[in-house]
């Protein structure tokens, strides 16, 4: 067992969240592991419902989805022993976002159908905003992007009313990447360093890191590489001190975007090679499919339309696989555009 300061299972819980919020994931799994182990002694069943859901959060954001998906099947079975409804609501949003993950939309929309009910029957206003983000993901992934805005402000409205910075700080990347998509770059500027300036006042290093890569990608798009490759360089060096593969393969892509800009198509291959081996094993398809879409726009560069007709393939297969229309009529448009 991890060495602690005594304080009983609810402070070590508490010890685990402090050390994920630093970033400092080894420590905060050991502590979760130390809490889950005392909570089962002492039945303690609604807060070990929470630490398993915690712990799952973080192997989520780690890109470890099985385990992620394992912790939040049974903090579900947890909260189903204590009748607690706002436990089971949390439960089933977080296997909701697995779903989602795996591209297994109509699961994904029926779980959060599920956790909205319940959530509205426990009076949890914070869980019913964080599954109304949800929501916009999902539609923004369909390409519906004035429907995903709506879902995405009105979940902020909630969140300022409730001055819940975390909650904030969650729904701004979600609109900041929005934004990008959009071609908003200046709101997206905006947007994202409003996040920033949260995370950091509340020394959340993970959330910074996802805002900093994020940020990257906007200075991409807008042609500004020196800012983007900082910032690139900054998150992927932060994801890799703590094992983060989730982030890890976010960043390659996004560096080996930069390379592709700047002409370095050789180094841009490789990078992507090590971000798409990466993203593997961590049954994240939208991800992988935006890794085969950066690998075909490459190849196309460097003129080899057979690599790039077979990377494009598989990611309009992917993305329709995880519903993202809008972005495979933008890969099948692009496979028509090759020589034949």
């Amino acid at each position: 067992m991890t060495q602690t300061d005594p304080g009983g299972s609810r402070r070590l819980v508490e010890q685990a969240r402090e050390a994920e919020r630093r970033g400092d994931t080894a420590r905060s799994l050991g502590l979760y592991d130390d809490a889950i182990e005392v909570l089962e002694r002492e039945q303690d069943l609604a807060v070990l419902a929470d630490a398993l859901r915690w712990k799952g959060t973080l192997h989520r954001e780690q890109g470890e989805t099985e385990a992620a998906y394992q912790c939040y099947h049974q903090s579900l079975v947890e909260a189903e022993k204590c009748d607690s409804i706002s436990a089971k609501a949390h439960g089933l949003n977080c296997l909701a976002i697995i779903a989602q993950r795996r591209g297994n939309l109509a699961e994904s929309e029926k779980l959060y159908a599920q956790a909205a009910d319940l959530a509205g029957r426990a009076g949890d206003v914070r869980l019913l905003g964080m599954i109304e983000q949800n929501r916009g993901v999902l539609l923004n992934m369909r390409g519906n992007f004035v429907a995903a805005e709506a879902r995405y402000s009105s979940s902020l409205g909630e969140f300022e009313r409730a001055r819940d910075d975390e909650a904030i700080s969650w729904v701004l990347n979600n609109l900041g990447m929005l934004y990008t998509k959009l071609g908003h770059y200046q709101r997206s500027i905006e947007t994202f360093e409003r996040a920033l300036r949260i995370a950091k006042t509340r020394h959340d290093s993970l959330v910074e890191n996802v805002l900093t890569l994020n940020l990257a990608l906007v200075w991409v798009a807008s042609g500004k590489l020196d800012e983007a490759e900082k910032a690139c360089t900054s998150s992927l060096q932060s994801a890799q001190a703590r094992g983060d593969h989730l982030t890890i393969a976010e960043a390659l892509k996004c560096r080996a975007r930069i390379e592709r800009e700047r002409g370095a198509y050789d180094a841009s291959i490789a990078t992507l090679r090590i971000g798409i081996f990466e993203a593997e094993g961590l049954e994240d398809r939208l991800l992988q499919a935006e890794l085969l879409r950066e690998f075909g726009q490459t190849s196309r560069a460097l003129g080899n339309a057979a690599d790039a007709r077979l990377a494009w393939r598989e990611a309009a297969e992917s993305f329709e696989g995880v519903g993202a229309q809008h972005e495979a009529a933008e890969i099948n448009a692009l496979l028509a555009s090759l020589p034949a």
